[in-house]
């Protein structure tokens, strides 16, 4: 048995120096490329579940203020007495119109209570910002507002909040732009959604 293993191994012979080198390179010619297009596609494959966190982000954020700035003026008709009694008057409807703040005064979750909100951005690191919200709600026995509530954080990554009046005098209408930015990705990831709203309830 063992004159037959010798024999069999006897006329193989290993890989030479040059055979390992040269199958080697052509190895590495083959691979890296393929590993190149494996790093690209999870970089754009990452970038874009990056843009899509971003955009939604920002799409959140808005429809959140979008809607209840809609609903600027409208209370209850069951209330005592009326936050903003009619005819409604846009400073009280409005009563903060900053560029960067803005202040409602609306049932905005229909509790037949109603509430004062306002969104600003506050938390600024390097300029990238959180769009908080806080409220308070209206006693209509008393004619008082109660105490605001903590800030909650809406939207993060923001990078800008804007509120155009129209007309600057006497608002009928809000346009709001939020600028959302990731600086975590390389490049930075920004989009930027603006929406127009009617104030309804004036």
């Amino acid at each position: 048995m063992r004159k037959r293993v010798a024999t069999w191994f006897d006329g193989e012979r290993g890989f030479t120096l040059a055979e390992v080198l040269v199958t080697s390179t052509l190895m590495v010619v083959v691979l890296a490329p393929i590993y190149t297009l494996f790093i690209a596609s999870h970089t754009t494959f990452n970038k874009g579940i990056d843009r899509a966190d971003i955009q939604q982000n920002a799409r959140v954020a808005l429809h959140w203020m979008t809607r209840e700035i809609r609903m600027a003026g409208y209370e209850s008709p069951n209330l005592a007495a009326a936050a903003c009694p009619a005819p409604k008057v846009t400073a009280c409807v409005l009563p903060t119109q900053q560029a960067s703040k803005i202040g409602l005064r609306a049932d905005v979750d229909g509790d037949d209570v109603t509430e004062e909100v306002e969104y600003e951005v506050q938390n600024c690191v390097n300029q990238i910002c959180d769009l908080v919200r806080r409220e308070r709600d209206w006693d209509s026995a008393t004619s008082n507002w109660g105490a605001w509530s903590p800030y909650e954080i809406v939207a993060g990554n923001v990078e800008g909040l804007t509120f155009t009046y129209f007309s600057a005098a006497n608002p009928t209408r809000v346009r709001v732009q939020v600028d959302v930015r990731e600086t975590n990705t390389s490049p930075d990831v920004a989009f930027m959604v603006v929406s127009d709203t009617e104030l309804r309830n004036l």
